[in-house]
């Protein structure tokens, strides 16, 4: 797509400082895409389709770092 002149005709009108202004904007406007963009994962699709291999027998209890600081009821 070809820069519309009304857009060409405005920058010519800005001042050196405004048109810094202007790339500036456009950069902050590019790196911003680029963030929103979905990440990729490193997870391979079908990865547990044979179901989980090994669950520890003591996976539901409390880990002993966090003993201390478990609320009685």
């Amino acid at each position: 797509m070809a820069m519309p002149e009304s857009v060409v005709q405005r920058w010519n009108e800005m001042t050196e400082d405004e048109q810094a202004q202007a790339v500036s904007f456009i950069d902050f406007l590019l790196e911003k895409r680029k963030r929103e963009k979905p990440r990729k994962t490193h997870f391979q699709l079908g990865a547990l389709s044979g179901g989980l291999v090994y669950i520890a027998d003591d996976f539901d209890e409390t880990p002993q770092e966090f003993k201390a600081h478990t609320i009685q009821a």
